[in-house]
């Protein structure tokens, strides 16, 4: 038996491996925001009770702080154009209502899943490491408590 014929169709099953393997990594399409000095919240973790939102800010330093739900958040972050690593997410000990808490879980939970951040108007997508999007969070600002 000849393997002549097959050597095309052998080639091409290569290339297209190939081709996908590297294209399956590459993280989602958007612009990089430039993080270092911004604030931003996630506005999903606020309710009706008037608590202050989730938030990270990013130093230029390289460090990440914010209030998580219910604790105070820091750790150290590295950006390289949209590929973002958190690394370890610290958080205070303190304990608080279930609400609160189920907040900070949730909120504590996108953090630990980002490998990648896009802009997302003036605020930030937040990605997973298959490119599916976590969360949006918005500039960090003051709310309105009535």
């Amino acid at each position: 038996m000849s393997f002549k014929p097959l050597l095309p169709a052998l080639f091409c099953a290569v290339l297209a491996a190939g081709c996908a393997s590297t294209g399956g990594n590459a993280g989602p399409q958007g612009k990089a925001p430039e993080l270092a000095g911004k604030s931003f919240m996630w506005t999903g973790g606020v309710s009706e009770d008037c608590e202050l939102p989730p938030t990270i800010s990013f130093s230029e330093e390289g460090r990440i702080s914010g209030l998580a739900g219910c604790n105070r958040l820091l750790g150290q972050y590295k950006q390289d154009g949209t590929s973002l690593d958190l690394g370890e997410v610290a958080t205070t000990m303190k304990l608080c209502a279930p609400q609160f808490m189920k907040v900070e879980d949730e909120f504590l939970g996108f953090l630990r899943q980002v490998r990648y951040v896009t802009e997302a108007g003036d605020g930030i997508d937040l990605w997973d490491s298959n490119g599916k999007k976590i969360v949006t969070l918005v500039p960090e600002r003051a709310g309105k408590c009535d």
